[in-house]
């Protein structure tokens, strides 16, 4: 398996739920370990309580503000804060600040990256 590097803007692009989900290393790049997606979550959003079964799920927040609900707990991250979900564990967030929200969503081991790209959506423009 080799290394690669992205350029800034790089990696296969995809709309998902009305996000930008900009895929930076998939399943395949790290043998099924993890996958790292660059997110775009415009202002507003609001994604409903969902379980990843079977898969962790990390934020890395980048720019903007996201709050939501982790089993019985609620968080709010800013810039430079991370989350951390556990598999199986009902889980929630919103975009609470003005502009987009941008994070880096790491998943394990990795399932999200091939809903995104089984979807196909087209990326929206924001």
């Amino acid at each position: 398996m080799p290394g690669f590097v992205l350029e800034p803007g790089g990696g296969t692009a995809f709309g998902f739920h009305g996000s930008l989900a900009r895929i930076k290393a998939s399943s395949q790049d790290t043998l099924g370990q993890l996958a790292v997606v660059e997110s775009v979550y415009p202002p507003g959003l609001a994604v409903h309580v969902h379980v990843h079964d079977g898969e962790d799920e990390m934020f890395y927040v980048i720019a903007g503000e996201l709050a939501g609900t982790c089993g019985d707990d609620t968080w709010a991250a800013r810039p430079g804060s991370f989350v951390f979900v556990p598999r199986d564990t009902p889980h929630s967030f919103a975009v609470t600040s003005e502009e987009p929200a941008i994070a880096l969503v790491i998943t394990g081991p990795p399932r999200l990256d091939r809903q995104i790209a089984a979807r196909a959506e087209p990326p929206p423009e924001f």
